[in-house]
């Protein structure tokens, strides 16, 4: 409080004491209309006061209301702000005030940057007593699943009853799913992905949906970014050299007399960039294989036969180098395909194999064909050197090679393929054992 506050306060409590003693002293002699004349005076003192301590504290209650209630109307003029304790309240107040501000623009741009997203966003809150209330959605979401916008959970949770086991208030985790829904009596294929959060007072559930399409077109611009990168890297290293080159040969020919170095260097030179040139040839070549790869001559092929076929053809090199094969085939698969192209996929991934397998004692190649849920699955498994976490999710990409002498487009190849033969290939990379593995639609 103030100093003109205190002094208020002294002079009241200065009255309380003189009006006092004149009541015990009126009493004490029976001047009993005195007494109870100031008796009266004392009571209306004690009123007045009781109001000047209610108007005194009234703006700091008012004050800690809003405050507890988030409401920020209420302001302490100037002339009250020069009691200190006012104006604290009133500082306490303008911080609080600015502080939701901030909370509310953060919140905008939170919202907006949600609504951006082409992938559809539901957030999810649980509090202490297990009530789940929506935190947030954007209009993705809504659209995917064909829903008006609900920010009621107990009106939203109806229209999401193909969701249930992923959104269940006692399952809330991190998972991922391919999972198919029906839209407009229509089925699609969405990822669900969700993510779990908890802080100390509530738990949050991040769900997010994308098509299967978003998916492929969003992993194809990463993999086209990745080939704009090898070939812009594998062009530039190749005319550079040629250009210097070419240059150095023309101030050459230009500074007479052509003595014998010169014709050494100039010889020397050409060389190079006849070499670099056959380089950039053989480069382009390898493009073409992937660009003009033609249609798949499809037949009805017994898998197993041609995996039998395939081993023959490696058998001298796998005796030069001991590697054991084995293949623990002893049924035949049908699939429908081009018995060329797929032979074609089999030797890049066994020669794959033999070159992780450099170096490794009791070299072994395995490779295992099975039916499962109408699909035949081919494995081909090797435990050579493997291959690194750094470099895995560039192993189908054009002209990306770990090897001296390779193309790097085996690989690549062997995807495209397989694509045309609505197949797919994976990776399984496991600690001295490497695995490809290939599914075909079984006949």
């Amino acid at each position: 409080m103030g100093k003109q506050q205190y002094i208020n306060i002294c002079i009241r409590l200065l009255l309380f004491l003189i009006n006092g003693i004149g009541v015990y002293i009126a009493f004490t002699y029976e001047f009993f209309l005195s007494g109870w004349g100031l008796s009266l005076f004392l009571i209306l003192q004690v009123f007045l006061f009781i109001d000047y301590i209610k108007l005194l504290f009234m703006d700091i209650e008012k004050s800690i209301d809003c405050l507890l209630y988030n409401d920020y109307s209420n302001t302490i003029i100037t002339r009250k702000r020069k009691n200190s304790l006012h104006n604290k309240t009133a500082k306490l107040l303008e911080k609080h005030r600015k502080q939701s501000l901030i909370e509310t623009s953060d919140k905008l741009i939170f919202t907006n940057i949600i609504e951006s997203l082409s992938i559809g966003v539901l957030i999810l809150k649980k509090d202490e007593d297990s009530t789940i209330t929506v935190f947030q959605q954007n209009t993705a979401f809504l659209n995917f699943l064909k829903i008006p916008k609900y920010m009621n959970w107990n009106l939203l949770q109806p229209k999401l009853n193909a969701l249930t086991p992923f959104i269940h208030p006692n399952k809330w985790q991190s998972q991922k799913h391919t999972i198919s829904l029906q839209v407009n009596n229509q089925e699609e294929n969405f990822f669900l992905k969700t993510s779990y959060t908890q802080t100390a007072a509530s738990e949050y559930l991040i769900l997010t949906l994308e098509t299967i399409q978003q998916l492929i077109e969003k992993k194809e611009k990463e993999s086209w970014y990745k080939l704009m990168n090898v070939m812009s890297h594998e062009i530039i290293n190749t005319i550079t050299p040629i250009s210097s080159l070419a240059e150095n040969l023309g101030i050459l020919i230009q500074e007479p007399p052509i003595d014998d170095d010169t014709i050494d260097e100039l010889s020397q030179g050409l060389k190079i960039i006849n070499k670099r040139s056959t380089h950039l040839n053989a480069f382009v070549n390898t493009y073409r294989k992937l660009t003009e790869l033609p249609q798949p001559n499809k037949a009805h092929m017994d898998l197993s036969k041609l995996v039998s076929h395939t081993l023959n053809l490696f058998y001298s090199e796998f005796k030069e180098l001991n590697i054991q094969t084995s293949s623990g085939i002893n049924r035949s698969y049908f699939i429908y395909a081009d018995k060329t192209q797929i032979e074609q996929v089999l030797i890049n991934l066994i020669s794959n194999s033999i070159h992780a397998l450099e170096g490794v004692n009791l070299p072994q190649i395995d490779i295992k064909i099975h039916r499962e849920h109408n699909r035949v699955f081919l494995k081909v498994s090797d435990n050579g050197h493997g291959i690194s976490d750094e470099i895995k999710s560039n192993i189908f990409i054009p002209y990306f090679t770990t090897r001296k002498d390779g193309s790097g487009i085996g690989l690549t190849l062997s995807k495209t393929i397989l694509n045309a033969h609505n197949s797919f290939i994976v990776l399984d990379n496991h600690p001295n054992l490497t695995t490809f593995s290939i599914s075909f639609p079984s006949l």
